[in-house]
């Protein structure tokens, strides 16, 4: 019996000696959080920036912070809503096979909203209400992936449209996602980026939206505020050197973002945040956000308009409406650079 016990236990010995690094890693880790992307996928649309209303080319942020999901083994990414706002759903539908190829995610793409939600609850003159007009194939894929995963976090970088209209359709798989992670809100007062004016553009696009999400709904919030997004400066020259790389994603990454660059550039600095990247690090970094309970006050008004009477003024700072998560800041330099980096390195920089 001595025997047999002395040779089980070297064997236990031999086991562990040689299980590999990488499986006791694989081991101990968390498993990947499953998500879904909700986002307005622009890169490289030359011109119909805000659901084709304006001349000017869309924003690129998306795309990078679609690669930054991309390039984490943290993120189990169960599909990619594609919704208007950078441009228009059937413009950004074009271009979005691309970028989430070019990305390394290997996940669904499928069309959500087209236009925002009406400033008031469509009803007909008998009475009957009209919330399921909404529905698309994005929110059909939002509420069978919750069904399915359960506890599953939607990040959310564009127009909060799908989302709120999974939260008015579908109750009850809207109340099995785990949380909404969204670029949304600000402290008190005007958005201001080096001395230029600016609007929340996502929720300009759909005011309506975060009142059904926040008023009409159980899903914890978490918004990433301006104050957060808005210090992550990139210097636009980064776009260029990308556009020079010898990497074909880097390449790709740089010149389909050169039209916004330069549009930038032109009319507001030569330093522009990604703005979106910082609600995918939220998920993958939570640490490197200063956050706290806040409370919500909005302004809702006509969806694309820039005026003082349209607002979401998210904070612990803020009196009224449901709790949520405000994340108002990164916690130093040190956190914005890790960030950033990692931003630069899943679209290939060198």
């Amino acid at each position: 019996m001595r025997v047999r016990r002395l040779q089980g236990l070297l064997w236990a010995v031999v086991m562990v000696i040689f299980v590999a690094p990488g499986e006791a890693n694989a081991a101990s880790q968390e498993p990947a959080t499953k998500v879904i992307l909700s986002m307005d996928l622009a890169m490289g649309l030359a011109t119909g920036n805000a659901n084709g209303t304006q001349a000017s080319p869309s924003d690129y942020d998306d795309a990078w912070a679609l690669a930054l999901a991309g390039a984490s083994d943290d993120l189990d990414i169960l599909g990619v809503v594609v919704t208007m706002g950078n441009n228009s759903l059937t413009a950004e539908m074009a271009v979005a096979r691309r970028q989430v190829r070019m990305a390394g995610v290997d996940a669904p793409i499928v069309a959500g909203a087209a236009s925002w939600l009406p400033v008031a609850g469509p009803t007909t003159y008998d009475g009957r209400e009209l919330s399921s007009t909404c529905i698309n194939d994005g929110v059909r894929f939002m509420a069978r992936e919750v069904r399915k995963h359960q506890d599953v976090t939607i990040l959310a970088t564009g127009p909060l449209t799908d989302v709120a209209c999974l939260a008015l359709n579908f109750p009850k798989a809207a109340a099995q996602v785990g949380r909404v992670v969204a670029l949304v809100g600000s402290a008190p007062g005007p958005l201001l980026f080096e001395g230029k004016s600016l609007r929340d553009f996502n929720y300009s696009m759909d005011p309506r939206a975060l009142s059904v999400l926040v008023q009409y709904s159980t899903i914890p919030v978490t918004a990433v505020t301006f104050g957060a997004s808005s210090s992550t400066g990139i210097p636009t020259t980064v776009v260029d050197d990308l556009a020079a790389s010898s990497s074909p994603k880097g390449r790709y990454f740089g010149q389909a973002s050169v039209p916004y660059a330069r549009w930038w550039e032109e009319k507001i600095a030569p330093v522009k945040p990604v703005w979106d990247a910082s609600v995918v690090w939220y998920a993958l970094h939570p640490e490197d956000l200063v956050c706290a309970t806040g409370g919500v006050q909005l302004g809702v008004g006509p969806p694309n308009t820039f005026s003082d009477d349209v607002y979401d003024w998210i904070g612990p700072e803020v009196s009224g409406g449901r709790p949520v998560t405000a994340c108002s800041s990164y916690i130093d330099n040190a956190a914005i650079q890790r960030m950033n980096a990692a931003v630069l390195a899943a679209v290939g920089g060198e």
